[in-house]
């Protein structure tokens, strides 16, 4: 089905990505190359659509520093690496996050799942192929997007992310369950307080919990 956009759909689009490139020129100055990813990335966007950035190769100490609203570590399931988040509003709406482990393959291909790119395909104004929370295949076009149901097309969407087909359908499980029975809920996240450090919330953790400690010596 093709999705035409409106002017107002392309004006958020616009907004939005300001926002990201931004962001994404701050981290390039400090020495990291930040990611965009989901819809934003993709451009099915709507006015409250989050802006998604991960950072592959973090300095825990720079990210520390930057002013932002909170900070919190989740770990989605037992036998997921943790990752900690930045949230710049209130609202978790602008969101920078970063591995603090290896990450396996699976969890790195979920980016490219959901639309993955990075600050240069962002000024010359390029969308993503990628897949969205109602399992559709977003393919961009000219005036806005196609849109193809995953169900039955997973080695197709494959081939057109790059992607294993075993992520496409562990990720396909995940949003299904999700939709199912509403959020499914995290193993855990850990709400920084004050002036608390990534680092110092980091060793506690690690000193505490035995499958977050795993992951990291993973």
């Amino acid at each position: 089905m093709q999705v035409d956009y409106s002017e107002t759909h392309w004006k958020i689009l616009a907004q939005k990505r300001k926002i990201a490139i931004e962001i994404l020129r701050m981290l390039m100055s400090k020495g990291m190359e930040g990611y965009v990813y989901g819809s934003v990335a993709r451009g099915d966007v709507n006015d409250k659509s989050d802006i998604d950035i991960v950072v592959f190769n973090p300095n825990y100490i720079i990210l520390d520093t930057l002013e932002v609203h909170h900070k919190y570590i989740i770990q989605a399931t037992p036998n997921s690496v943790p990752k900690a988040y930045l949230s710049l509003d209130e609202d978790e709406e602008v969101v920078i996050s970063f591995p603090l482990g290896k990450l396996k393959r699976n969890e790195l291909e979920f980016y490219s799942f959901g639309g993955l790119i990075d600050l240069k395909g962002l000024e010359e104004k390029k969308r993503v192929i990628g897949v969205n929370k109602n399992l559709m295949i977003i393919i961009p076009t000219e005036n806005g997007h196609m849109e193809l149901p995953l169900n039955g097309n997973e080695d197709y969407a494959a081939k057109l992310l790059k992607i294993s087909v075993d992520t496409i359908r562990e990720r396909e499980r995940l949003l299904t369950k999700r939709a199912d029975k509403g959020h499914t809920g995290i193993y855990l996240r850990y709400d920084l307080d004050g002036n608390e450090s990534i680092y110092d919330a980091f060793a506690k953790i690690y000193k505490s919990n035995k499958y977050f400690r795993r992951m990291i010596n993973a």
